[in-house]
């Protein structure tokens, strides 16, 4: 009997290829984006690796500023004096020894516009041409010579129409200077710089146009022949000032290609995050189709057990289909996958993001997951249609009429109740009781949010039939016999619409929950804006690379300014752990914004003490004349009095606040950058004559933003805007994945129903009112999910939104316009999705249909 079973099945698969294929197509878009999120971060941190280690691949020995805690890699150093790059010269066994320099430099377009980026630096470097200890390579024309000429990386060039011969400008901190442009250099094998936009200075003059006082970020050294790296550090080391350290070439390109590494890392995991959002939807559409499919074929599987087969050998008659289905459609979903990858990088390179070309990287790992995860949902799927099939009873081949859609029961509706309360008490906990920390946090809300879902998706099935009837009157009373028709067959198969509806469900639940955080966070954004800040006008640059403080004194000097205060930002160490920090002048900061000082006047902070947020203050048990210890990156150390408490800390963005003074001395060697400016002008101004005073000003600095106060708020609210569309964005492939779901399971419903569709058109029913027909059904079926999901996506949003810090969140707001549009794009997407099965059952043969079994 078993190679029966084996045979009936690859004959069922070759007799019913549409319905092979539906099943297979749910697996297959579940699959492709888990594969698609590996694929991506593989693939790109394999690039990056490779030009890290091809750019690094000359150097033997680097020597640069040591720093006292945080990412080696990422962090900001001090610069190394130019004497420095004079003694490593006079070592033994230095065959060849470079500085070099990255600085703010941004470029300006042929419009006279700065360049702009996707938050990639826009940098000034020292290019003498190739060497070996260089990976940056010369594309086109000749390195610089002299002060007026310049070469620019190849993307922003191809971008910008720029080519060998034209003049560049650069916006430089002592003012905008032109150049010839004598070359392209590119990176490795790459055109680019990884999104950055780079200008390179014969070597002779860079220091004096980036402005660096003669010195470096850091020296690369290549050995001599014949002398090992391990020889070479220990020399250089010994000739070195306590500040500097010495590491090999190895460790270099080590540190890089971990910090690229980390941040693809967690690429990948939001990737992955999202692509198990849409692997949770298709589950339910996977384990709708086999209900569906096993609903199809009582009569086929009641004559199996009316010739002999038992209910065990009939149940791997269904698994092994799910078996055979699985497998293929994981290996299609995996070469998807590819196509998934390289599709995000054309949208994220669309946006600016910069990623270089890159080889497919199709590690085992992510075959063995796709494979998984592919097989194991769709046998999982099939489990419970599989178990319903071994129990069809001889008769049914008989009275298939009878049909086989299990309504809502007293058990069903019971465990439904009892997993979505317990989904929601993990919920809360997770949210409110802060378990294990972050990863606690993450893992318990997302186990009680699966088992939330699973249990309303349980529990609608109680109330489909009611919920179909009633959201479908309006469409009886329009459309009369279609819409009535297409009430009736939603409500009499409640499991299927609910299962149809749950997957459309979640993706609406989540949609509609992260438009609640969002407008609750803008509410609380805008409220916050509109306390905490008195400038008329603020300064900032889109790289965050700052600018030069003579913009700051400049802006101060205007006749019309009562003041002008600025903010630079850094990090320190307190008991073990890195902070960040912010420094602003004690004298004006607090006459320009409202950080909610609590204790202690913002003068104070002029004695070379902290102001310090409350939650820190909680957490360590600080109080006004405390002394805290604080180590600063380079190493120094220091004693800081506690002279203020403060309790906003969303405008600085950092808990803890220095004068800048403070913070210059903490690292006296670089050159101070104001990264934020806010100014207020005399109650006696003219805002028109102030503005073109600015903007007068400005002309000079084209890599700052000077807005008012309107536009800076609508900037900073608009922001959050972006990350919402780009969260519901990749949550509405989720959407999409359910729309199809619809689709898929109103095919196989107009398959299940040929013979009633037959005679419905033998009645007199026209092909335009059958289409109307399966039209209004889907309508139906997405109105019922859009509701579910609103329904419990609002209050998951408002939980959600209350657990945030209340520096984020002060309060819910709930969206009723984006809510309502949610349900209106259901209604829409409902018809689109019903555009195929309402096509193919309108062009039915009504002979043939009525003849079929």
């Amino acid at each position: 009997m078993t190679d029966v079973i084996t045979k009936l099945t690859l004959r069922g698969l070759r007799s019913h290829p549409l319905r092979f294929f539906l099943a297979a197509f749910a697996v297959l878009l579940g699959v492709s984006f888990v594969s698609g999120a590996f694929v991506l971060s593989d693939s790109l941190r394999k690039t990056f690796d490779g030009v890290f280690t091809q750019i690094n691949k000359g150097i033997d020995v680097q020597v640069r500023s040591k720093v006292a805690f945080g990412d080696q890699a990422q962090a900001i150093r001090d610069p190394v004096p130019a004497q420095v790059l004079d003694a490593v010269r006079r070592i033994d066994g230095v065959a060849l020894a470079n500085g070099t320099l990255f600085r703010n430099a941004p470029l300006l377009d042929k419009a006279g516009k700065a360049i702009k980026t996707t938050g990639a630096p826009t940098a000034g470097v020292d290019f003498g041409g190739e060497t070996p200890l260089s990976g940056t390579k010369l594309l086109a024309g000749r390195a610089p010579k002299g002060d007026g000429e310049a070469v620019i990386d190849g993307v922003t060039a191809d971008r910008n129409h720029f080519k060998v011969g034209d003049q560049v400008t650069a916006a430089l901190d002592q003012g905008k200077r032109t150049f010839t442009l004598v070359g392209l250099i590119g990176q490795g094998d790459q055109r680019g710089f990884a999104g950055a936009t780079i200008v390179g200075f014969d070597p002779a003059v860079a220091s004096a146009l980036l402005d660096t006082g003669g010195t470096y970020d850091s020296i690369d050294i290549a050995a001599a022949k014949g002398v090992s790296q391990t020889e070479l550090i220990q020399r250089v080391s010994a000739a070195l000032p306590g500040n500097l350290e010495a590491i090999t070439g190895k460790q270099v390109r080590d540190e890089a290609t971990t910090a690229i590494g980390k941040i693809f890392t967690i690429f990948g995991s939001v990737l992955l995050g999202f692509a198990a959002v849409a692997l949770f939807v298709s589950t339910f559409i996977i384990n709708n189709t086999f209900r569906i499919i096993v609903g199809q074929r009582v009569r086929e599987l009641a004559l199996l057990r009316a010739v002999g087969a038992d209910a065990k050998q009939v149940r791997r008659l269904v698994v092994v289909e799910a078996l055979l289905v699985g497998v293929l459609a994981s290996l299609l979903g995996l070469l998807a996958g590819v196509g998934v990858a390289k599709g995000l990088v054309a949208l994220f390179n669309a946006g600016g993001a910069g990623f270089p070309d890159s080889d497919t990287v199709l590690k085992p790992r992510t075959i063995v997951i796709a494979l998984t995860v592919g097989i194991g949902v769709t046998l999982l799927s099939s489990l419970a249609p599989a178990l319903r099939a071994g129990r069809i009873p001889p008769v049914a081949a008989m009275r298939p009429e009878l049909g086989y859609e299990a309504r809502g029961s007293r058990r069903r509706f019971m465990v439904g109740l009892v997993v979505t309360v317990l989904g929601g008490i993990l919920l809360g906990i997770g949210l409110f009781g802060r378990p294990g920390g972050t990863v606690g946090i993450i893992g318990l809300s997302a186990v009680g949010a699966i088992a939330l879902f699973l249990g309303v998706a349980s529990l609608s099935a109680t109330v489909a039939s009611r919920a179909s009837l009633l959201i479908g009157a309006p469409f009886a009373r329009l459309f009369r016999v279609p819409g009535e028709l297409a009430r009736q067959n939603a409500a009499r198969a409640p499991r299927r619409t609910s299962a149809t509806a749950s997957a459309l469900m979640i993706g609406l639940a989540l949609v509609s929950s992260f438009s609640v955080v969002g407008a609750s966070v803008k509410a609380s954004f805008d409220k916050t804006l509109s306390r905490a800040v008195t400038a008329d006008y603020f300064i900032s640059d889109d790289n965050f690379q700052g600018f030069t403080p003579d913009l700051t004194a400049k802006i101060a000097a205007i006749p019309q300014m009562e003041v002008a205060s600025a903010l630079r930002f850094g990090q320190m160490q307190v008991e073990g752990d890195g902070k960040p920090v912010a420094a602003g002048d004690p004298a004006t900061l607090g006459r320009l914004v409202n950080i909610g000082v609590k204790e202690g006047k913002l003068e104070d902070l002029a004695k070379g003490g902290l102001f310090v947020q409350t939650d820190p203050v909680r957490d360590l048990k600080l109080k006004v004349g405390d002394v805290v210890a604080v180590t600063w990156p380079n190493g120094t150390t220091g004693q800081l009095p506690v002279v203020g408490i403060f309790s906003d800390a969303s405008v600085l963005n950092a808990n803890w606040l220095v004068s800048l003074d403070t913070l210059s001395k903490a690292s006296p060697l670089a050159p101070p950058r104001d990264m934020f400016v806010a100014a207020k002008l005399k109650n006696t101004a003219d805002p028109a004559t102030a503005r073109a005073a600015i903007d007068a000003i400005a002309v000079d600095y084209p890599e700052v933003r000077i807005e008012d106060q309107a536009e800076f708020r609508k900037r900073q609210l608009g922001q959050i805007n972006q990350s919402l569309v780009v969260v519901n964005g990749m949550l509405f492939l989720a959407v999409v994945i359910a729309l199809l779901g619809i689709a898929n399971t109103l095919a196989l419903s107009v398959f299940e129903r040929t013979r009633e569709l037959g005679l419905l058109r033998a009645v007199g029913m026209s092909r335009l009112q059958l289409r109307r027909m399966v039209r209004w059904e889907a309508v139906i079926v997405a109105l019922f999910g859009a509701l579910l999901g609103v329904v419990i996506g609002t209050p998951l949003g408002a939980a959600l939104s209350t657990a945030l810090p209340k520096t984020f969140v002060s309060g819910v707001t709930v969206p009723a316009g984006q809510l309502l549009s949610l349900l209106l794009i259901a209604l829409v997407a409902g018809i689109v999705a019903a555009i195929f099965p309402a096509w193919r059952a309108s062009r039915m043969d009504v002979l043939q249909a009525i003849g079929s079994e």
